[in-house]
């Protein structure tokens, strides 16, 4: 199964001859990237998943994504080759996963068929999608490897295994435990009650890690989950059929491969119709399960984060984990569809199937690479440079921030995050009280989410970080530039709006 590795290096050269800044020169696409470096720097440095240095916090969504990192950061050498050992561990994750996945479904043949599996993880390797986002700084890349590994576990009827990972997907992306068990569920042999004790491992691996995560959240703030999930999660209307249309529509639309809703309507017709033959062949219904499993997670996932703004990385980076079983799966139901249909010419129509599929990414992959170039040039221009400027801080002084992953990665200053994503005091009836114990010497502002009431409308002292390239982060044109702002000396009071929530503040 060598053909995935192949082909994942060779889409990550084309990645790299499409945007040959981005690897070595250029930080990542997302700050939340810089969150996840921030919570591994400080594992590294002191064993916490701590935001400020020494404070235990529960913004990480991924620990086991900064556990991984951490290892990056004890080992690199620091300043951007951290950030390129970074970029290229979620590529080695992502090679693996596709690699993985093709073994899965290899084996779930009986090793009878090998060419649609290969192929399969060699699409999945090459997805101008997944490879963007295995080199982005974010967890996608290990999730998409858990994904995989557990398809090769349920394949085998590792059950113990099966429940490892099952906590390791949780721990690297709660939703990421929604395909693992859905894997378990979908599986169904020849004995039903291999599909069934599957299903009893991985919620039992899964509920493990939630349990013991939860525990340190309590422990650590009061709440049970992070509190990134009560600062961003959808809890008003779970599961709404406009969120759902929206990211099937609109998000998918912007993917490779699965832009049609009609290919996602014939793939969930095909999977439930495999899985409910059961004299249908195993490759066919592991095929079927794993693609099952990847519309299971884009279905939680539309319903938990509402996909806003499907054509920004930012959203779409929440459902890229379905698309490597989704993948992966396609050429063995395409086959499974047209030996059906025209078996003498059903090779040989696969193979077209697939090569239009290649010939998809071959055109995409550009399009994909400047966008994430572009979005790290994003970053690099206001958050990071904000970031250096906080750098002159001293530790003592506080800086309130929206966008909290680069201020705090590169600036010395102890950071409140406005958002409430690693300050979770914020999301408690005291958060006005913690703010009163941390004044701020710098405040971040920015069009459309936060302005500043100074005392006696008098301005202070400001500087204004701004694209250099169009903004591609997200489609919120008053995003692309923050104003970072100086306080005046201690004992003028004035006032921080965010988002219509108005927190005071005395200048320090």
């Amino acid at each position: 199964m060598w053909l995935p590795a192949a082909t994942a290096v060779c889409a990550l050269v084309a990645l790299h001859l499409s945007a040959p800044a981005y690897l070595l020169d250029q930080g990542f696409p997302l700050d939340d990237a810089w969150i996840h470096a921030v919570y591994a720097r400080e594992l590294s440095a002191s064993g916490l998943l701590a935001y400020n240095p020494g404070v235990p916090a529960t913004g990480e969504t991924s620990p086991l994504w900064a556990v991984v990192l951490a290892i990056v950061h004890a080992a690199a050498p620091g300043g951007a080759a951290t950030v390129a050992w970074s970029k290229l561990t979620g590529f080695l994750l992502h090679a693996t996963g596709a690699t993985v996945a093709a073994v899965a479904l290899y084996r779930a043949s009986g090793g009878a068929a090998w060419l649609w599996p290969a192929i399969g993880g060699a699409l999945a390797a090459a997805h101008p999608d997944l490879v963007a986002a295995s080199v982005s700084g974010m967890e996608v890349p290990l999730a998409n490897c858990l994904i995989a590994l557990s398809l090769l576990a349920a394949v085998g009827d590792r059950r113990i295994l099966f429940a490892v990972l099952g906590a390791a997907a949780y721990l690297a992306r709660p939703e990421a435990a929604v395909p693992v068990v859905a894997l378990s569920v979908f599986w169904i042999r020849e004995r039903r009650t291999t599909a069934f004790w599957l299903a009893v491992s991985g919620a039992a691996g899964v509920l493990l890690a939630a349990a013991s995560l939860a525990l340190r959240n309590l422990m650590v703030s009061g709440l049970p989950l992070p509190a990134t999930f009560y600062a961003k999660a959808n809890l008003s209307s779970p599961f709404h059929v406009i969120w759902q249309r929206r990211g099937f529509v609109d998000l998918m639309g912007e993917l490779t491969l699965f832009s049609s809703p009609i290919l996602l309507g014939i793939v969930a017709a095909l999977s439930v119709l495999f899985l409910l033959r059961r004299a249908e062949a195993p490759a066919n219904r592991a095929a079927a399960a794993a693609s099952l499993a990847g519309l299971a997670f884009c279905v939680v996932s539309f319903a938990l984060v509402p996909p806003v703004d499907a054509k920004a990385f930012y959203h779409q980076r929440y459902v890229l984990p379905a698309l490597l079983p989704l993948t992966a799966a396609l050429p063995t139901l395409c086959h499974a569809l047209l030996w059906r249909l025209r078996r003498p010419s059903a090779p040989a129509a696969t193979l077209l199937v697939c090569t239009a599929a290649a010939v998809l990414m071959v055109r995409d992959m550009p399009v994909r690479a400047q966008r994430l170039s572009n979005d790290a040039r994003n970053i690099d221009d206001v958050q990071v440079r904000l970031g250096l400027a906080l750098a002159s801080a001293e530790p003592g002084e506080s800086a309130w921030i929206v966008d909290a992953g680069a201020a705090r990665f590169f600036g010395r200053a102890f950071v409140v995050d406005l958002m409430g994503l690693n300050t979770f005091e914020l999301l408690t009836p005291g958060a006005q009280a913690y703010l009163d114990e941390h004044p701020p010497a710098y405040l971040d502002v920015f069009p459309g989410w936060s302005r500043v009431e100074a005392p006696g409308g008098e301005a202070m002292p400001a500087t204004t970080y701004e694209t250099t390239t169009p903004y591609t982060v997200t489609s919120t044109p008053a995003m692309r530039s923050h104003t970072l702002v100086r306080c005046q000396p201690v004992g003028r009071a004035g006032a921080i709006e965010i988002r219509r929530q108005k927190l005071a503040f005395r200048c320090a």
